[in-house]
């Protein structure tokens, strides 16, 4: 049997042309094939445009009408794989079938509560009250997979009891801390100093920098995601449903 080959993290980020976790390390590679990606990455910066928060909720129409069918097909499904691979990414390498579970999940809750918001509330709402989310949102960790190390190691505590599960679903008031008498807490006062604090963390979140504290206070109001790109989530969720 073969040995399965790893596969570089950030050879994603090559592949789909966009920094979605925002890791600066990207601008320490020094290979030719980091080169056009860096500089496109740079302009971004220097024009701000990845501090701009991209509304998700309204619809964008393309000014370009395709005669060919068929590759206009080809195009939208090409264009569906890679925004949900950089949703998958952007909430820290979420399997296909957990987001198709997730999703058709918050699209019966909707219809059997007669909503009159959109599923995409819902869906949106529950990735963002994932443990690991609400960490990496208030800067405690620098990434997804660091703040989920931190998890894993049980140095988190959701109302006083440790929760090792990253994808842990926080409920409203729920009061999240770090343990205590760890190593941890030198490490994610390091993760704070060295963030630029933009984006700020949601208003969701009541943060305590001092005690490590985290209030968690997220409805159907205040559900504001910051996502620096466009991604139209009413295909993604759409076709992953199916």
């Amino acid at each position: 049997m073969k040995k399965k080959r790893y596969k570089p993290f950030y050879k994603q980020f090559l592949k789909l042309r966009e920094n979605i976790q925002d890791r600066p390390k990207i601008f320490k590679f020094k290979r030719k094939k980091w080169n056009k990606f860096k500089f496109f990455e740079e302009k971004k910066l220097k024009f701000f445009r990845r501090y701009k928060s991209k509304d998700q909720f309204k619809i964008i129409v393309s000014r370009f009408t395709h005669h060919n069918k068929k590759n206009s097909f080809k195009k939208r499904f090409k264009n569906i794989i890679i925004a949900r691979k950089l949703f998958s990414l952007f909430y820290g390498i979420l399997k296909k079938k957990y987001l198709k579970t997730k999703v058709k999940r918050s699209y019966l809750q909707n219809n059997q509560k007669l909503q009159f918001n959109n599923y995409k509330h819902n869906a949106l709402k529950f990735f963002e009250s994932r443990l690991d989310t609400v960490l990496k949102r208030a800067k405690f960790g620098f990434s997804m997979k660091n703040a989920g190390q931190l998890i894993l190691h049980g140095h988190v505590l959701v109302n006083g009891s440790p929760v090792k599960t990253k994808s842990y679903i926080l409920k409203n008031n729920d009061l999240i801390e770090i343990a205590k008498n760890t190593k941890s807490r030198a490490l994610i006062k390091k993760n704070i100093d060295r963030s630029n604090f933009w984006p700020i963390p949601q208003k969701y979140l009541i943060i305590n920098y001092n005690t490590l504290q985290i209030l968690f206070i997220l409805n159907e109001n205040n559900i504001s995601p910051f996502f620096n790109h466009y991604l139209n989530l009413n295909s993604i969720f759409l076709n992953i449903k199916k």
